[in-house]
């Protein structure tokens, strides 16, 4: 038996009939995984700062004349880990409901 028989097989023993929904199950993994990682982030930056990122971002925008490099940093990767965990989140949504 060859290998490409063989995965066939394996594929075939654990429900997989077509490639399409072992591709859609591999993404939804993919994306579950990723929104692990983001939520982690997220969690990781409220719990930091010890608020929710829109009034820590209002918090940090009222304080008029001062700089603080760190919290900028943190708010840039706060605000991009907030847009993918929306995204991956709202691709798991579809993936799951196919």
């Amino acid at each position: 038996m060859d290998v490409a028989e063989a995965a066939k097989e394996v594929l075939l023993k654990e429900g997989y009939f077509s490639g399409e929904r072992l591709i859609r199950d591999q993404a939804l993994l993919i994306a579950l995984s990723k929104i692990e990682q983001y939520k982690a982030e997220c969690d990781y930056y409220e719990h930091k700062y010890g608020s929710l990122i829109d009034d820590f971002e209002a918090a940090l925008r009222a304080e008029r004349g001062k700089e603080d490099f760190q919290k900028e940093e943190d708010l840039d990767d706060w605000e991009f880990a907030s847009a993918a965990l929306k995204w991956w989140t709202g691709k798991a949504d579809e993936l799951g409901s196919a």
